[in-house]
Order: structure tokens, then C-alpha cells, then sequence
């Protein structure tokens, strides 16, 4: 067996000097940050190592950036990777997602080819997603260009007879996925402690000479690499000045404390109503839009269950269909699913196109991107929104990639607008806006080059429709072309945990998290608080947990918030001993106001938070819950 590490440098994001922001442009300049290596490639190359110990073979390391990017490659060979390759040319510059995979994917090819020796049974390894771009879309595009099968939320695996299974986390819970066939492509969450190189392995690591190639060493197309070869385009960045991040206000005296809470939380209250009360786009006379078509939603269903983060997308499509008098129509795929289509129409769908065979009955993204791009290439929308979800994350960036269409992940403002680019003026095209840089910064992006306009949206972000089960549609029935040799990968075995369908509509929740130390005290301090903001906010307050609260076995898995958990959305969210990794904040960063309680002031969590306490939770819990109590003899 052979392995190929995807590695990637990335800014240090945890580490932000104010100089590095050019206040006038609302850019950061990335030269005056330090980089890093990507921190879920560390895990991606720990995994692929121990593959190693078990199945041995050449691990080669692969990274695509400006010439200092050797960096990261010396250091996954004094990790233990025995090659590595730099992909670099100034022509693969300003490069989007589709335009990285491509030129990635040309350079497996070719390390297939000559270290290989054209053996195709290798597995490459990728970080579910990288820190700076957030997207989780260049690895299944990277498989979607190679024509392979990819695993993603990989937590553990183990060979059968030379077979890979890999166990993954689904919204639901646990699948373990074999391969039917070499090469495949994994992409690794957080799962192990990482290896320490040696001395004398660093040495070695850098006396070795890298494998330096460009555009023409990997023989790629100029047309599909660079800004010319993207299918999104960067309008414009926002700096925190402008957007208004986050500043955490650290209060220590619990009374003031509440009293700023309780004004933030009413003053919150009036915001959302004057924000509804906003004047939409209007179509300008005489002028037609420059993408034509529907409004799509794809319509996530796993086991016959709807995802509830797809009622919010068809409310915001209802919203947008509107401004451009088009239909907003569902995407539905599955086998024995059309009895889901009532629901769909009740919230908002005016059309279902319904994709069925006995091979959909269980999600497996090769053969599902074949279902959804057959219909995307024959009814040709304009616009097609899926979930950011687990499964969304998977299937989106290969339906895009198969059907040259540009997408926006995780994305939390979608608006039309009119723009004018250059000699190019765009009308009534869709303005998407996500967070980058771990939050650091805000952009706004319009897609290019493209058949249709894509984006995943964040779960909890969206509003969903009041349901309307007199309402009626149009159903239009579909049989994909696809068969057993489509797939790719199989599904084991699957571990289906209970839902929590309470928690994501919480308007409070308290979060412990690994800080909590043990079952004991999570059930000491998580609860009892809960209850006691419930009580101060006239509101029901539910309790939330980190991954690493769920995994120490402190809670059950219901109650996990996270991008494999739950996403929430609550007027008020308490975080009590939570690091913040990036993971548990895509699930809860979109809470109208955060308090974070942690004894290191530079936890993650804080750069998020708008109040936070530094100190032990063992102190200053008990006197939270003594303050908010006693609420009347102080308010």
C-alpha cells in the first residue's frame, strides 16, 4: 500500500496583530501573519502514518503554495512521510477551490505515474477541511477530477484482507465505510495525539531534496488553474472593524455581568425586528437577470428523516424566488422517498423533482453527485442551495465540480444584487457571504465561469416558512443512470444515536465541555446553571456539549453541538470549560450572545464570545447560579 498526505500552510489565525489589517481595503495582509501547518493535516498525516504501521508502504507528502510552503513538507518528513512535492507557480495564484483541486489532482496523477510506477492502490489522506479557508471543499473535488471514491469525518479504520474501512461521523451517528476499490481518498477529523519527531529525523528531513514542480511539470490546463480557471470570484472582504466582530467584554463582577446580558439580550430582541422591516431587491425595468432558471434546494434526507436545516433553506429561496419571479423547486433523492415531497411543498417547495433507485437507499456521495447532476445538466436552474452540513459538505463540491458550477461554502448572508465588474454588469446575481480565516474576516463572493450559481448556507442562520400543508405542487419523478460500479465505497455497519431535536431551537443553552473534568462534575455545574438561566431569561434553557464532553462520556451524543452535532442558534449560549476548537464553533458562533467561562484567557472560545470570565468553573459556576437566583434583589 502506498499513501499520499494532502498538506497545507496556513496563516496563524490564533495570532492576528492589529498591523496586519489595511483598515482602507478591509483586507489582512497574510504577509505579516506566521504560518503554520493546517492542524487537521497534522491529523491527516498521523493517520496515514499509522495506516503505515499496519499496512506498510511510501508515504509521499503533497502541498500546493508560494515556495516557502516547503516548510510544511520538511515537517511531515521528519514526522515520517519518506517524499515531498511542492506545487508551485505564480500562474496557479488566486486559485478557488475547483481551480486547486484540479492541479492537485494532476499531480497525484503524476505521482502515480513515476513513484508509483502507475500502481494504483494507494490512499490519499486530507484534513477534513483547512483553518483559513474553511470550505472542506478540495478534497472531494480532488476525488470528483480522479474519478474516485472519498470517506470523509474519518475517526479510526483498520484493513480487511487489504480492504480500508474507515469509521466516520454522520449528523446521525456512526458509519463504518469499506472501499471497493484503490485508489480512494480520506479525509480526517480529529482522532489521535500526534507523534513527536526526532532530532535526528528533523536533520534528515531537511537535507532532503523536495520535488519542486509547475504548471507545466504537471501538465495542466492554463484555462482551469489560477483566477482564470475559478468559478467564484472574492468582491469584497470585510475587516472585524466593519462587520462588528466580536469584542469580549471580561467582567469578573457577576451582577454587572447579568445586567449587560440582560440589556444586550432585550436590545438584541429590537434588532431582529427592524432587521425584518428592511426593504428586498427589485428587478430594474427593462432589464433581464443574467442567470436564468429556477431556485433550487437540495432536499437532505438520511433513513427517510428530512434534515430540519432544509426548511430553513427553502424559506430563504421562497425569499429570493420572490425578488426574481421564479419557482423555487426541491431536490430529492432517495429510494422510496416521494412520500417526503407534502412536506417539502408545505414549506415553501412549488416543484419536487424526485431522483429514485434501489441504489440511492443510502447516502454514498459518488453515486449521489451522479443522481443530483443529471438533474442540475437536464433542468438547468440558476441557483441551487444545500445545507452546510456533514452530508452537504460532501455532496456539494462534487455535484458542483461535475457540473462546472461555482460554489460557496458556509455561507451565512445570501442576497441578490446588481454588480458591475470591469466592462461585465451582472444583474440580479447572487451575492454570497461566509466567514474566513476562522472568523477573522467576512467575504463576499459572486460566482463566475459557471452553469449555475451554488452555495452551501449555515444551518441555524436561515428562517424557515410557517408550514402551509394546503399548499400544492408539481412532481417530477427521475431514474439516475447509475450502477453497482458507480459506488465505490460500501456502508458496514451503522450506529444511529438518538436526535435531539429540542436542542436546536433552544432560545438558551449551557455547553460544557471538556473543562468539566468529569461526568460529575458536568452533571454539578451544567444543569443546575441551565436552569437557573432559564428562570432569569423566562425562557427554557437546554444543556449542550462539546465533542470532547460526549467522547469523555459525559453526556450523550444527542446533546453534542458541533459541525458534527447539533447547530444552535439561542439568544443566550453559556460555554463552561469549552476550548472552542473551530469544529464546536460552526455549531453555535451563530447565538445572539455568548458567555464563555474558562481559566485560560486565551481559549479559542473567547475570540467569539461577547462576555467571558476567566477563572474556575468550580468557583465561579456556584456564583452564577447564586446571582441569576436571585435575580429580584438586584435587578
Amino acid at each position: 500500500m502506498k499513501y499520499i498526505v494532502l498538506i497545507k500552510q496556513v496563516p496563524d489565525i490564533k495570532n492576528v496583530p492589529k498591523e496586519a489589517w489595511d483598515w482602507e481595503k478591509g483586507t489582512l495582509k497574510r504577509g505579516l501573519l506566521d504560518n503554520v501547518c493546517n492542524e487537521l493535516d497534522k491529523q491527516a498525516l498521523a493517520f496515514a502514518l499509522k495506516m503505515r504501521d499496519i499496512h506498510d508502504g511510501k508515504i509521499v507528502s503533497l502541498t500546493m503554495g508560494p515556495p516557502f510552503a516547503a516548510d510544511v513538507l520538511r515537517y511531515a518528513l521528519s514526522e515520517g512521510a519518506d517524499i515531498g512535492v511542492l506545487l508551485t507557480d505564480r500562474k496557479l495564484g488566486g486559485a478557488d477551490t475547483a481551480a486547486t483541486a484540479y492541479p492537485l489532482a494532476q499531480a497525484i496523477r503524476r505521482i502515480q505515474d513515476e513513484m508509483f510506477e502507475g500502481d494504483n492502490e494507494y490512499v490519499i489522506v486530507s484534513g477534513m477541511q483547512s483553518i483559513d479557508g474553511d470550505t472542506a471543499q478540495v478534497p472531494p473535488q480532488i476525488a470528483e477530477e480522479l474519478g474516485i471514491a472519498h470517506i470523509a469525518y474519518a475517526t479510526s479504520f483498520k484493513f480487511d484482507n487489504g480492504n480500508l474501512q474507515a469509521k466516520r461521523i454522520t449528523r446521525r451517528g456512526l458509519e463504518t465505510i469499506a472501499t471497493l476499490r484503490y485508489p480512494c481518498l480520506v479525509t480526517v477529523t480529529q482522532w489521535t495525539q500526534l507523534r513527536y519527531p526526532s532530532f535526528s529525523r528533523t536533520r534528515w528531513a531537511y537535507s532532503q531534496e523536495l520535488y519542486r514542480w509547475g504548471v507545466d511539470d504537471i501538465r495542466a490546463e492554463e484555462s482551469r488553474i489560477g483566477l482564470t480557471g475559478s468559478r467564484t470570484n472574492v468582491v469584497r472582504v470585510f475587516s472585524p472593524k466593519e462587520f462588528g466582530q466580536k469584542a469580549c467584554v471580561f467582567e469578573n463582577d457577576l451582577v454587572k455581568l447579568m445586567k449587560m446580558i440582560k440589556e444586550t439580550y432585550e436590545s438584541k430582541l429590537r434588532a431582529i425586528e427592524e432587521e425584518e422591516e428592511k426593504p428586498k431587491y427589485h428587478l430594474p425595468e427593462s432589464k433581464s437577470t443574467t442567470y436564468k432558471g429556477e431556485i433550487w434546494v437540495y432536499a437532505e434526507q438520511e433513513g427517510g428523516e428530512v434534515n430540519p436545516a432544509l426548511f430553513e433553506l427553502l424559506g430563504k429561496a421562497a425569499e429570493l424566488s420572490g425578488q426574481l419571479n421564479e419557482k423555487v423547486s426541491a431536490v430529492l433523492v432517495g429510494k422510496d422517498v416521494k412520500g417526503l415531497a407534502g412536506e417539502l411543498i408545505a414549506y415553501g417547495a412549488d416543484k419536487v423533482y424526485i431522483a429514485q433507485h434501489d441504489l440511492l437507499e443510502s447516502f454514498l456521495p459518488s453515486h449521489y453527485t451522479i443522481a443530483v447532476a443529471e438533474l442540475v445538466e437536464k433542468y438547468k436552474p440558476q441557483m441551487m442551495l444545500f445545507g452546510a452540513t456533514p452530508l452537504g459538505r460532501e455532496l456539494a463540491p462534487r455535484v458542483a465540480y461535475r457540473t462546472s458550477s461555482g460554489l460557496t461554502a458556509d455561507c451565512t448572508g445570501l442576497d441578490i444584487v446588481d454588480l458591475k465588474r470591469g466592462d461585465q454588469e451582472l444583474t440580479a446575481v447572487l451575492m454570497q457571504t461566509r466567514p474566513a480565516l476562522g472568523g477573522n474576516v467576512m467575504a463576499s463572493i459572486i460566482t463566475q465561469n459557471s452553469m449555475v450559481q451554488m452555495s452551501t448556507a449555515r444551518p441555524g442562520v436561515m428562517r424557515s416558512l410557517e408550514p402551509d400543508y394546503a399548499r400544492t405542487g408539481e412532481i417530477i419523478e427521475y431514474t439516475p443512470n447509475i450502477t453497482k460500479s458507480d459506488l465505490g465505497t460500501s456502508i458496514i455497519s451503522s450506529e444511529i444515536y438518538p436526535p435531539a431535536s429540542d436542542i436546536k431551537d433552544a432560545a438558551a443553552i449551557v455547553c460544557g465541555g471538556g473543562g468539566c473534568k468529569t461526568k460529575e462534575g458536568f452533571e454539578k455545574y451544567v444543569p443546575p446553571l441551565a436552569e437557573s438561566l432559564g428562570k432569569f431569561l423566562g425562557q427554557e434553557a437546554m444543556v449542550g456539549a462539546s465533542r470532547m464532553a460526549v467522547e469523555s462520556g459525559f453526556i450523550d451524543r444527542s446533546r453534542q453541538i458541533g459541525q458534527t452535532g447539533q447547530t444552535v442558534k439561542p439568544r443566550v449560549y453559556i460555554a463552561i470549560g469549552v476550548s472552542g476548537a473551530v469544529q464546536h464553533l460552526i455549531g453555535m458562533q451563530n447565538s445572539d450572545i455568548v458567555l464563555a467561562i474558562n481559566k485560560d484567557p486565551n481559549a479559542r472560545i473567547f475570540k467569539v464570545a461577547d462576555y467571558g470570565i476567566v477563572g474556575d468553573l468550580e468557583k465561579v459556576v456556584p456564583e452564577l447560579i447564586k446571582v441569576l437566583n436571585s435575580e429580584g434583589s438586584w435587578m
